[in-house]
C-alpha cells in the first residue's frame, strides 16, 4: 500500500495495483495541460501578431503656443492630466524643436516635411509649389488606402483642392465659440466634438486613418488686449488660487541689455498688454494657463471617444506644438527670436503597440520636420527622399544603437509691413546656440553647458571666435543646402526674403 496526503492534510491508503493506473492519469493530465497552455500561448502569440501587423491608425494633435515646459508632469503649477497620462504611457521627447518659430511655417514644415527655406511659404507668400503639395504626408498616405482627415485651424496656403487630400477637412479660423449642433462650444470642445465625428465615420470603413487635429488654443486673441487668452468657462476660478513665479530674465536690466530693434519689436509691442505690471502678468499667465488646460480636457475628450469605438488599442498620438513661446522672458511677449522658449516644443508619443516605447524619455534633439517622415513610417511607407526630418520610430524601441542629428538650423524670415519682427538665422548645437538677425548686424552666441538660461551673449568674446567662425560657417552651409532643395516652381519665384549675405 502507498501514502498519500491530500490537499486538506489527511492520509490516504493506495493499493499497490492503482498506482500504476494513477500514475498514467497523472501523465495523461500533465501532457493535455501542457498542450492545452502551448496551444493558448500560440493562439496569443497569434493574435498579438494580427494586432500588430494591422495598420495602426495615427493621431497628430497639434496646438498653438504650447511652451515645452508646460506639461503637469514636470510643472508645479499647470494641470493637464490628459497629457500627462499620455506622458506616462508613451514616450517623452526632452529635446524637441521647431526649425521655425511661427505657426504657418511650421505648419507648412510638419504637412511637408521641409524648412521653411526650402517649401518657403510662410505669412503674405504664395501657396506652396505643386511638388511640396503633392509630397505631403496626407496625399501620401491616402494614396496607400488610408482614410485622411483635417480638423481645426489651417490658415496656411497648400496648392490643389484639400477636398481630394481630405476625406473629412474642417477648417477653423479662430474664434471663442462654434455653433454644433444647436449647441454654443467653446471652439476647443467644438475641435474635439468634430474628431470624435469623424472616429465614429470610419467605423463604417476597414480602412485605417490618420487625423491631424489642429487647435487653436493656446494662441492668444490678438486684437483683444484686454483678456488675450480663452477658454471654457469650467476653468475661469482654476489657478485663482496660486501666484505666478517670475519669468526668468524678466528684469530691467536685461530689457535694457537688448539691441533697440528688439525693443521695439512685436515683443514688445504685445508685452505692454500681457506683462507689462505685476498684476496684468499674473491675470494673463493664468488664462494662458487655463486655456492650455481646455485644450488637454478636449484631448481626453477624443481618447476617450478611441476607448468607445474600440480603436485606442491600435491608434498612435502624437502631441506636438507649432512653436514654443515667451511669457515675459527678457520682457518680451512671442515666440520668434530663436531663445530656448521660442524653439522649443512639447512632443508626445503613445504608440500602445509597442510596449519598449512606453514611459521612455529621450534626450535627442528632434523636429517639427521629423513628424511627417514618422507618420509615413508608422503606417508602413517609405519617406520621399525630399524630406528633411528623419522618422522618430527607431528612437521609440532603440535610442543607443542609433546615430542622430548633434545639431540644426533654424530660422524665421517673415518680415510684415506693420509690425517689427526681426528675421533670424541659427544653428543649435549640444553645447552652443548661434543667432544672427542679420538684417539688423546682431549676433548672439551662448554655452548651452554652462549657460542654458541664455544670460550671457558671447558674440564679441576673444576666446570664443573659433567656435563663431564655425557655427556661422555651418548657418551658410544649410542655408545653401536648403535653397538648392527647392523645387524649380519655388525657385523661379520673385524672392520674398532678401537670404543673408
Amino acid at each position: 500500500m502507498m501514502k498519500q496526503q491530500t490537499l486538506t492534510g489527511r492520509i490516504i491508503q493506495i493499493p499497490k495495483h492503482a498506482c500504476f493506473s494513477l500514475c498514467l492519469v497523472l501523465v495523461f493530465s500533465a501532457l493535455l495541460s501542457a498542450c492545452r497552455a502551448q496551444n493558448s500561448q500560440r493562439e496569443a502569440v497569434s493574435q498579438s501578431k494580427q494586432q500588430t501587423s494591422a495598420p495602426p491608425n495615427i493621431l497628430f494633435i497639434l496646438s498653438d503656443d504650447h511652451r515645452w515646459d508646460l506639461i503637469g508632469k514636470y510643472h508645479p503649477i499647470i494641470n493637464t492630466p490628459n497629457l500627462d497620462a499620455l506622458a506616462n504611457k508613451g514616450t517623452v521627447f526632452k529635446n524637441a524643436f521647431v526649425t521655425t518659430p511661427i505657426c504657418a511655417a511650421s505648419r507648412v514644415s510638419i504637412l511637408t516635411g521641409l524648412t521653411e527655406r526650402t517649401h518657403d511659404f510662410t505669412f503674405g507668400q504664395p501657396k506652396t509649389g505643386e511638388i511640396e503639395s503633392a509630397n505631403m504626408y496626407p496625399n501620401l498616405i491616402k494614396r496607400a488606402g488610408y482614410q485622411t482627415a483635417f480638423v481645426g485651424k489651417y490658415e496656411i496656403g497648400i496648392s490643389g483642392d484639400n477636398n481630394q487630400r481630405f476625406d473629412f477637412f474642417k477648417p477653423l479660423l479662430q474664434a471663442k465659440t462654434e455653433s454644433y449642433n444647436g449647441q454654443a462650444l467653446p471652439q476647443t470642445y467644438y475641435i474635439a466634438a468634430l474628431a470624435k465625428e469623424f472616429i465614429e465615420q470610419s467605423q463604417l470603413s476597414d480602412k485605417p486613418w490618420t487625423m491631424a487635429v489642429n487647435f487653436w488654443d493656446p494662441h492668444a486673441h490678438d486684437k483683444d488686449e484686454i483678456d488675450q487668452y480663452h477658454y471654457p468657462e469650467e476653468f475661469e476660478d482654476m489657478y485663482s488660487d496660486v501666484t505666478i513665479p517670475p519669468a526668468k530674465q524678466s528684469d530691467d536690466a536685461s530689457f535694457e541689455a537688448l539691441p533697440e530693434f528688439l525693443k521695439t519689436s512685436i515683443g514688445r509691442v504685445r508685452w505692454q498688454f500681457r506683462y507689462s505690471t505685476p498684476e496684468m502678468y499674473q491675470k494673463m499667465v493664468k488664462r494662458y494657463y487655463r486655456a492650455i488646460s481646455g485644450v488637454d480636457k478636449a484631448i481626453g475628450m477624443i481618447y476617450n471617444k478611441l476607448e468607445e469605438a474600440g480603436m485606442a488599442d491600435n491608434t498612435v498620438i502624437i502631441y506636438m506644438s507649432d512653436n514654443g513661446y515667451s511669457v515675459n522672458e527678457r520682457q518680451l511677449a512671442g515666440k520668434w527670436f530663436g531663445w530656448e522658449e521660442d524653439l522649443r516644443v512639447p512632443l508626445i508619443i503613445y504608440d500602445p503597440r509597442t510596449k519598449a516605447s512606453h514611459g521612455k524619455e529621450i534626450h535627442e534633439m528632434v523636429l517639427n520636420i521629423d513628424i511627417t517622415s514618422t507618420i509615413l513610417d508608422l503606417a508602413g511607407l517609405a519617406p520621399p527622399p525630399r524630406y528633411q526630418g528623419s522618422s522618430l520610430v527607431p528612437l521609440l524601441t532603440d535610442e543607443s544603437s542609433i546615430t542622430w542629428r548633434d545639431e540644426f538650423f533654424f530660422e524665421h524670415m517673415f518680415q510684415p509691413k506693420r509690425v517689427s519682427i526681426p528675421p533670424t538665422v541659427g544653428l543649435r548645437t549640444e553645447r552652443w546656440k548661434y543667432v544672427d538677425f542679420y538684417k539688423n548686424d546682431f549676433q548672439q552666441l551662448y554655452d548651452l553647458q554652462n549657460d542654458p538660461q541664455e544670460t550671457i551673449n558671447l558674440i564679441d568674446s576673444q576666446e570664443h571666435q573659433e567656435v563663431v567662425s564655425m557655427l556661422s560657417e555651418r548657418v551658410d552651409y544649410y542655408i545653401k543646402k536648403y535653397e538648392q532643395q527647392r523645387s524649380e516652381e519655388v525657385k523661379q519665384r520673385d524672392a520674398f526674403i532678401n537670404v543673408r549675405q
